[in-house]
């Protein structure tokens, strides 16, 4: 029912493999994902018009990730400017409390930032011009979603942290700068490891999907204590048959 979040994010299980539109063994449908996902770019880089109210910017940044991904693998020049106008458009969305949520301009939540933090870091490795002061902003933001000094998160300011606001809020710090011996981080890492079993039986794949990447920036012991577990729950949950 969201072709542009789960063509995205199709596109994207692609190429954290390793294929492209012009390497790897998929190249053909990559091209036609990518391609995809232009046509229903508009003139203002707004590629989910279509998509319900409350999608609407979750299926954005996931479009926008795909997109400056794919150009930073293969420098191809006709993605470029495209790449750019979706960079522009997240810069604009960017609400006044610092985050993206639902529609343009409109509110901040950690949930629908995280995913623009993640596109606007793909789009300055990939080359493209991204303002300092967009993440600026997001740490503000980040500010007013903290608890116990930045080791936890929640979704809005004034709620309560949760293991994937936690995961995400982290995930964003970590891309915004904190550095592997900051003790909010160490203590949030702590957080995460303490939580995990109770995650793993819930299979809250949103919070699996946070906290791998949170502890595989971070390293060491605490990723591979995760990863032990998890290199064996995610394939197990791995779902088989269906459409």
């Amino acid at each position: 029912e969201n072709e542009a979040a789960a063509t995205a994010m199709a596109l994207l299980a692609f190429l954290g493999d390793g294929h492209t539109h012009k390497t790897g063994d998929y190249q053909e449908q990559v091209l036609k994902g990518i391609q995809y996902l232009i046509k229903l770019q508009d003139r203002s880089g707004f590629f989910a018009k279509s998509a319900r109210s409350h999608e609407k910017l979750y299926a954005q940044a996931q479009a926008t990730i795909a997109i400056c991904e794919l150009y930073g693998m293969t420098k191809d020049s006709w993605l470029r400017d495209r790449a750019q106008l979706a960079i522009d458009f997240a810069e604009r969305a960017q609400a006044s409390q610092g985050g993206w949520r639902y529609e343009p301009g409109f509110d901040s939540d950690t949930s629908v930032t995280g995913w623009f933090v993640m596109a606007l870091k793909s789009g300055r490795s990939a080359g493209l011009e991204v303002r300092d002061s967009v993440f600026e902003n997001v740490s503000g933001f980040l500010d007013t979603t903290a608890s116990f000094d930045g080791a936890g998160y929640s979704y809005q300011a004034r709620q309560d942290p949760t293991p994937a606001m936690t995961a995400e809020g982290l995930l964003c710090r970590q891309y915004l700068g904190w550095s592997r011996d900051h003790q909010p981080l160490r203590n949030g890492i702590d957080a995460l490891l303490l939580d995990a079993p109770f995650n793993l039986a819930r299979r809250d794949v949103y919070y699996w999907y946070y906290a791998t990447q949170v502890l595989h920036h971070y390293g060491g012991d605490p990723w591979q204590r995760w990863n032990d577990v998890m290199r064996v729950e995610l394939p197990s949950a791995q779902v088989k048959s269906g459409r």
